[in-house]
């Protein structure tokens, strides 16, 4: 099999005759027993119903015909992520943010009035703060079995097999035309160490002081076994040839025979499509699972995923920011590398988030005072780029100045509702 062909056709291609300007939301926030024990899975469930009463219909159930994914007329998808303890409000693709905000804020208050009332509550945080009086709350969908099975079957350099089960995070779908793929891709993950001081909001579970401790969590976990399942992205780009290339060096770690999942030891692509030992078809593509930092989809879209769940009055703060810094893409990326080369920044993408992520201070990276500036030129390079689409959503920023200018990120600086 051309495994180039099988990339392109799968992950480049939707991006022919894509705009800039739709946007796609995904935000989790853990759900947490304020009696300080575990999650009472069953109530829980049964936030579910009480949308399929409001004109919400049943996508996917479990084998026991309970709800899994519910949409409704929007496109808009409720549902637990991974486990009982992550509600998800994933949030279909629209051209104006602060309506997809508005539909957001009324399924939020549906939602959380009910956790309420039995003493439940959504968080507004990255990491589960009740993770020691909690367990995993499995959600019994086909592909969170499958990630189960295989963290368990292959374990990283922690113990947490079941870590999914404690994360959040908002994840941004954006359009990109296929001509702009390349540079907006190279950009957002030279960004990641940005979007760190801004949005990381995961303390730790045994204070080691890290601020964003899902990417230690993820990237030491068993999908670290394999290359660029999960991550930091230190690569450039710039032609579409560049990002096939970085995509033969990815790995697959799982596929379907039968209608079931099978999980493997990961494999690089290249290896796994064109070496007959493995029995590969053409579409086991479509079970193709990755988790980096930023990422391509079969949706035709760059997805942010990086980005930890924010305090809920600043929920919306990551998927603007993205937005901004896409709509005004030329100018932030005179920015990034103007500030690059003043400050002779030679560090990988990798290094500079991790420095952030892990708590440690930002003087590693350079001066202060000129991280923060740079900081501070991002966000109002975004605010051009919103305010040039005309809908107001330039607003949803505002959050955003003080940690610019304190360099402190949510989790040392908000409170979390």
């Amino acid at each position: 099999m051309d495994t180039k062909k099988i990339i392109y056709d799968n992950f480049l291609k939707p991006f022919i005759n894509k705009k800039i300007g739709n946007i796609g939301v995904e935000l989790e926030f853990p759900l947490i027993n304020k009696n300080n024990c575990d999650v009472d899975t069953e109530f829980a469930r049964e936030v579910l119903d009480l949308f399929l009463k409001d004109g919400f219909k049943t996508e996917i159930a479990d084998e026991n015909s309970n709800p899994l994914f519910i949409v409704n007329e929007y496109g808009d998808c409720l549902s637990f992520d991974n486990s009982y303890n992550n509600f998800e409000f994933s949030l279909n693709y629209g051209n104006n943010l602060l309506k997809i905000k508005e539909r957001f804020e009324t399924y939020f208050k549906k939602a959380n009035d009910y956790f309420n009332s039995k003493n439940h509550t959504l968080v507004g945080l990255g990491t589960n703060p009740n993770k020691k009086f909690i367990t995993q709350n499995h959600v019994g969908f086909d592909t969170y079995k499958m990630i189960d099975e295989y963290l368990n079957k292959f374990p990283g350099k922690h113990k947490i097999s079941d870590f999914p089960a404690y994360l959040s995070s908002v994840q941004t779908h954006l359009d990109v035309n296929i001509n702009d793929l390349p540079k907006a891709y190279t950009l957002f993950s030279k960004l990641d160490f940005a979007r760190a001081i801004l949005f990381s909001n995961s303390p730790d579970f045994d204070n080691k002081g890290y601020v964003c401790y899902r990417d230690y969590l993820w990237e030491n976990s068993g999908f670290g076994l394999g290359e660029n399942i999960t991550g930091k992205i230190d690569e450039s780009f710039d032609t579409t040839d560049d990002i096939i290339e970085f995509f033969c060096k990815k790995t697959m770690f799982n596929r379907k025979r039968n209608g079931k999942y099978e999980t493997f030891k990961p494999v690089n692509i290249v290896e796994y499509f064109e070496n007959e030992k493995y029995n590969a078809k053409e579409s086991d593509i479509d079970e193709y699972l990755s988790f980096k930092n930023v990422e391509i989809t079969k949706r035709g879209t760059l997805e942010v995923r990086s980005d930890c769940a924010q305090p809920f009055s600043r929920a919306f703060a990551p998927p603007a920011f993205n937005l901004g810094i896409l709509e005004n893409l030329n100018e932030a990326i005179d920015a990034t590398e103007g500030f690059f080369d003043e400050n002779n920044i030679i560090l990988s993408n990798s290094e500079l988030r991790n420095i952030v992520v892990s708590g440690k201070k930002l003087s590693k990276i350079c001066d202060e005072d000129f991280l923060s500036d740079f900081l501070y030129d991002l966000i109002e390079i975004s605010s051009e780029g919103l305010e040039k689409r005309g809908f107001g959503e330039e607003i949803l920023l505002s959050p955003l100045y003080k940690n610019a200018v304190t360099l402190l990120p949510p989790a040392k600086s908000d409170n979390i509702l």
